[in-house]
Parts: C-alpha cells; structure tokens; sequence
C-alpha cells in the first residue's frame, strides 16, 4: 500500500505541470482552460491526499521534511558552499 501511495504522491504532481506547460498552448477557448485549471488542481490535491493516507503518518512526516523550506534552504547553503571551494 506504501508504494501506491508513494505513486499517488508523485502522479499528483503531473496535472500541476500541465497547467504549466500544455494548457496554455492548447486550442481551447479562454473560458475552457479557466474550467479546465481549477478541476486539474483539486485532481492534483485529491490524489495527493489519498495518496497521503495510504503511506500513512510516518513516511508523510518522513518525506514532509525533505520538502519543507528550512530543508531546501540548508541544501542551498551546502551547493553554495562546495561551489565556493572549487573556484
């Protein structure tokens, strides 16, 4: 169950990238792609949340930490750093 939860999680990201890049290059009215954004967004956040449950509390919070900002902001400093030293 962890795995399709984990699945889940990472396909909930694929709606957000096409109202990125192929909703607006689509030959579609105005009216059309301003229906078609909102119901790609509560898609993405229905998957991901169900795909939440299945992995349960303790890989969420696992996986919570690696995207949380303080995390990417000491990953930041790291690259910063070692970037640094080779030149």
């Amino acid at each position: 169950m962890q795995k399709l939860g984990l699945v889940l999680i990472i396909v909930s990201f694929f709606p957000w990238l096409a109202i990125a890049i192929i909703i607006p290059f689509l030959p579609i009215s105005v009216a059309q792609k301003a229906l078609l954004i909102p119901a790609l967004l509560v898609l993405a956040e229905v998957i991901f949340w169900l795909g939440v449950l299945l992995v349960g509390k303790e890989v969420a919070q696992r996986y919570k930490r690696y995207l949380s900002f303080r995390y990417l902001k000491i990953l930041l400093r790291k690259f910063r750093r070692r970037r640094s030293k080779r030149y």
